[in-house]
């Protein structure tokens, strides 16, 4: 399907950064500025700084108040966005091409140079506080911080990216000031840029606005590899309208290719509108408007959750169901035709083609490509891998994997 390589080249400034620039026929720009620390970075004291530390970046610098930053975002009158995961912090702006210069001036100053004001701190606290709040409030977002909790004993994956009520009540400014200067440093940072200028010109104009930028060594944090525990644990929550049930299962040590088919499986499973569980649990028993599957493949993550909602006095038979589906695929009753594999494998490519096409999404793909020391144009040779997937394929996978899950019930405490 993917023939031609994409039109790309990779640069390690002086100071350490990585740049991925890419050019494109386009009117659009796209840059995301990454940084490699997110929630396995932190200690227990440090839970959700980073996540804290990714809103400061917005309430001023030596030269812009938050006012002044949040104006010029909207000038560019594009798309801006900040996100921090377990792994990464990420800023970008995708707008005209026009814009490009603007918008690079503008994330470097914020990045290099926060100040963290004391009242912004003490602010934005309480806009963190509100967001765990509706973190707890939210049935679903609640149903996998507790699945997360039971699964682990050490891995940063039990704990919430938000960190905890007491950790981010008890950010200081000096804290917050020696974490940022220990971790945003331009020899953790990655930038992709996608554009339809000469690489030699994104080059320059990111050289222009981040060559001050000093190189520092690395702090390195132990990152704790854990496969989920065999587990089930009910939790009971006052005043909720929906009964949860979750399935967890970790897939360290598969091949590319045995992700690849599990991917494959995963969209039969659960992820698409025809999937196997939502005919098992939806169109045949009516027990849920909400079934679904989800996989991350990130590096040091790998996780595979299954999530429906159902009545209490169905919620035994609903777990049920999901447990003999999972039997049925790995004993191989449930029959993936040469014609099932197919529209799975056009599913996956599609994906690819849509994220080829869309500047933002291509500029997001480079960065975590290059974050986990991959190479951007990966999915070539994947695409390639993904032919040769047959149906035995995702049998054995399904086999390695869905065994020992971490299961965790939600019900109405009443």
């Amino acid at each position: 399907m993917v023939k031609q390589l994409l039109n790309s080249k990779e640069y390690e400034l002086e100071n350490g950064i990585h740049l991925i620039t890419i050019k494109k026929d386009t009117n659009i720009a796209s840059i995301h500025v990454g940084l490699k620390v997110g929630a396995m970075h932190e200690n227990m004291n440090e839970k959700g700084i980073s996540h804290f530390i990714e809103h400061m970046v917005f309430k001023g610098t030596n030269i812009r108040d938050n006012h002044r930053i949040n104006q010029e975002l909207e000038e560019r009158a594009g798309s801006y966005d900040a996100y921090t995961d377990y792994t990464s912090t990420v800023f970008s702006i995708t707008a005209l091409s026009e814009e490009l210069e603007a918008s690079t001036e503008l994330l470097s100053d914020m990045i290099m140079n926060a100040t963290f004001p004391e009242e912004e701190i003490e602010k934005e606290r309480k806009v963190v506080l509100s967001e765990l709040k509706a973190d707890m409030d939210d049935v679903e977002q609640y149903s996998y911080l507790k699945v997360n909790e039971i699964a682990f004993k050490k891995s940063s994956l039990r704990y919430d990216v938000l960190g905890t009520k007491k950790t981010i009540n008890n950010f200081t400014k000096e804290q917050l000031k020696t974490f940022y200067k220990e971790h945003y440093i331009p020899n953790k940072c990655i930038i992709s840029v996608v554009s339809p200028f000469h690489h030699d010109k994104v080059k320059k104009m990111i050289e222009k606005y981040l060559k001050n930028w000093e190189r520092k060594d690395e702090d390195h944090i132990l990152i704790h590899i854990e496969k989920n525990k065999n587990i089930e644990k009910i939790s009971h929550k006052n005043n909720i309208e929906q009964n949860t049930i979750l399935f967890l299962y970790t897939f360290y040590g598969l091949t590319r290719k045995e992700e690849l088919a599990l991917e494959v499986l995963n969209h039969k499973l659960g992820e698409s509108a025809n999937s196997i569980l939502f005919r098992a649990l939806r169109e045949e028993k009516g027990f849920s408007y909400d079934v679904y599957s989800d996989i991350d493949s990130t590096e040091c993550i790998k996780t595979l959750y299954i999530y429906t909602t159902a009545e209490e006095d169905e919620i035994w038979e609903a777990k049920k169901v999901i447990e003999t589906c999972i039997e049925k695929i790995k004993e191989r009753e449930i029959y993936f035709d040469e014609k099932n594999i197919t529209h799975m494998k056009k599913v996956v490519k599609t994906a690819v083609a849509l994220m080829l096409e869309d500047s933002d999404g291509l500029a997001n793909y480079a960065l975590q490509q290059k974050m986990v020391n991959k190479k951007i144009n990966a999915f070539v040779d994947e695409m390639k891998e993904l032919d040769h997937i047959q149906g035995r394929d995702i049998y054995k996978v399904a086999e390695k994997v869905f065994c020992e899950p971490a299961i965790h019930i939600l019900l109405n405490k009443k």
